[in-house]
C-alpha cells in the first residue's frame, strides 16, 4: 500500500526490469604468520580479470499452429521462467465490477482441473514450480518459474491453471473476504486515500477512475464473472510470450504448443480509449488525521513511442527518480529536511502518459516542501539539467543495463515487455546507444516538454499547516 500510485500506474514504466544481485565474494585468505611482518605494508588487492558482457541474442519461435514466443536460451542456469501478458486489465473490467481482474488473477492457481486448491499447491511444492498471476491497469499477468527437470510437469500445471481454473465457491468466499479486509485497511492509509482521490480526480469520465474495487463490487461478481473473464482475455490472439533459461528452441516448441493451443483462439477484451489528463496547477486538501500527510503530484506526461521518451526517461531519472541522486531528493529532504521520501515516476503507456511524483512530509512542513518542489519543478522546465547531470545519468543507466539480465524471471518478464511496447527483437543490442545519443539539447528541450509547472495538480491527504 506505500506506494500505491504505482498500482495505479501502468506497468511497464521503464524498458527493462532490472534486478541487483550481490558481489561474489574475493576468497582472500590472511595467513597469520604473514601479519606480523607486513603489518606495515599497504594492503594487496586482489587481481581482477574484467568481464566482457554479452548481450544474449533473442530467438524468435513460432510453432507449427502460430503460437509466438521470444527466447533467451541460458544454458548456465537450472530456471526456467516463462512471462505471459494478456492486453486487457483492471481498465477492462465492467465498472459495477471493479476488482474482477483482480479477483480473478488471486484466484488463478488456487485448484486447476480435478485438482483442489490444496492438492495443486502440493504439487507445485513438490516439483519446486512457482507460478503466478496479476492484474495490472491495462494488462493481466501470468508467470511460471521451475527447474529444468521439472518442465514437462511445469508447463502442464501452467496448462491447466490457464485453461481449467476451478474458482470453488470456498476459495472464492475465502479471496472475497481478504479483499474486504484490504478494502477496510485502504480506508485509514493516507497514501491509499490519495491514490484513489487522485485518481477520480484527474481521469474523470475515464476508467482509470475507478480501479480500486469497492465491498459492493467484489461482493456483485460471481463465479461466471470469473470464468468469461478468463475465456474473454484468455485467448491466443491477445497474448505475447517471453521465455528465458535452460530451454533451447527445439524444446520449447512443443512445450509451447501444448500448454496455450487450448486457449480460445479470438479474445473479447474491451478497448480502453486514450485519454489526456489535463489537471490544472492547485493543491487539493482532502482532511485526515493523521500526523504526516500524504502527496500525490504530476500531471500528462510523454509516451512510450514518442521520439523523446528516451530523453525524457533521463531527465526523469536527474529530477526525481534517481533516488539519492535526484534533484528533488536533495533539495527537498538533504539540504531542507522537509521529507521522509520523495520521488518522482514516468508513466509512459500509450493510453495516458503521465510524469507522477510522491511525498510523505509532517504536517507543519509540507507547504514548503510543495514550495520547493514547485520551484524546482519550473526550473528543470526552464533550464534543464546540467551536462555532467546528464552525464552522471547515462553512466548510472547503462551501468545498471546488464543487471536485467540477472535472473531469468526478470529476463522473461522484459521480453514480454519488448513485445507489448512493439520495441524490436534487437532492441536489447540497440538499448545503450539510444541512451548515449541523448544530447544536451535534446534533454533541455525535452525537460521543457516533460515538466509543466503551470500545470503541476497535487492531491494532499492529511492535517497540513499553512495550506
Amino acid at each position: 500500500m506505500k506506494k500505491l500510485i504505482l498500482l495505479f500506474l501502468c506497468c511497464f514504466i521503464l524498458p527493462l526490469d532490472v534486478f541487483g544481485e550481490p558481489a561474489a565474494s574475493s576468497g582472500i585468505v590472511v595467513r597469520k604468520k604473514n601479519v606480523q611482518k607486513e603489518k606495515n605494508k599497504p594492503a594487496a588487492l586482489p587481481v581482477v580479470t574484467p568481464q566482457t558482457f554479452h548481450i544474449p541474442d533473442i530467438q524468435k519461435i513460432v510453432t507449427d499452429s502460430g503460437i509466438e514466443a521470444w527466447l533467451i536460451e541460458e544454458r548456465s542456469t537450472p530456471v526456467i521462467s516463462i512471462s505471459v501478458i494478456f492486453k486487457g486489465g483492471k481498465t477492462s473490467d465492467p465498472k459495477r465490477l471493479t476488482g474482477l481482474s483482480s479477483l480473478a488473477m488471486n484466484l488463478m492457481g488456487e485448484g486447476a482441473g480435478h485438482y483442489s486448491a490444496e492438492e495443486f499447491s502440493e504439487l507445485l511444492s513438490q516439483k519446486a514450480i512457482f507460478l503466478s498471476f496479476s492484474a495490472r491497469n491495462d494488462t493481466l499477468k501470468a508467470g511460471m518459474e521451475t527447474l529444468r527437470e521439472n518442465k514437462d510437469d511445469a508447463f502442464d500445471l501452467f496448462r491447466l491453471a490457464l485453461t481449467e481454473p476451478r474458482f470453488d465457491r470456498k476459495i472464492i468466499r475465502q479471496m472475497k473476504e481478504q479483499m474486504y479486509a484490504s478494502i477496510k485497511a485502504r480506508e485509514g492509509d493516507p497514501q491509499a486515500v490519495a491514490a484513489e482521490r487522485w485518481a477520480k480526480l484527474v481521469f474523470k469520465g475515464h476508467p482509470y477512475a475507478h480501479l480500486l474495487p469497492t465491498k459492493k463490487s467484489i461482493k456483485s461478481i460471481t463465479r461466471a464473472n470469473l470464468r468469461n473473464l478468463v475465456h474473454d482475455r484468455f485467448a491466443r490472439d491477445n497474448m505475447i510470450i517471453g521465455v528465458a533459461g535452460n530451454i533451447s528452441a527445439e524444446e520449447l516448441k512443443p512445450l509451447l504448443e501444448k500448454t496455450f493451443a487450448g486457449l480460445p483462439e479470438k479474445s473479447r477484451v474491451k478497448q480502453v480509449p486514450p485519454f489526456t489528463p489535463e489537471p490544472s496547477g492547485r493543491i487539493d486538501i482532502l482532511s485526515m488525521d493523521v500526523p504526516q500527510s500524504a502527496v500525490l503530484f504530476g500531471h500528462k506526461g510523454i509516451a512510450r513511442n514518442d521520439p523523446d521518451f528516451y530523453a525524457a526517461l533521463i531527465v526523469n531519472y536527474i529530477f526525481g527518480g534517481g533516488s539519492f541522486a535526484s534533484r528533488l531528493f536533495n533539495e527537498v529532504r538533504e539540504k531542507n529536511g522537509l521529507a521522509y521520501s520523495i520521488d518522482t515516476v514516468l508513466d509512459a503507456n500509450t493510453t495516458a502518459p503521465m510524469i507522477t511524483g510522491s511525498v510523505g512530509s509532517d504536517n507543519v512542513k509540507l507547504a514548503e516542501a510543495i514550495k520547493i518542489i514547485q520551484q524546482q519543478w519550473r526550473l528543470m522546465a526552464e533550464e534543464g539539467p546540467t551536462e555532467q547531470e546528464l552525464k552522471d545519468a547515462k553512466t548510472f543507466i547503462t551501468g545498471s543495463f546488464p543487471l536485467a539480465f540477472s535472473s531469468s524471471d526478470g529476463l522473461a518478464s522484459t521480453l514480454a515487455g519488448i513485445q507489448y511496447h512493439n520495441l524490436g527483437i534487437d532492441y536489447l543490442q540497440h538499448y545503450n546507444t539510444l541512451i548515449e545519443s541523448v544530447s544536451l539539447e535534446q534533454a533541455k528541450k525535452t525537460a521543457a516538454r516533460l515538466l509543466l509547472p503551470d500545470s503541476l495538480f497535487f492531491v494532499v491527504v492529511g492535517k497540513p499547516a499553512n495550506l
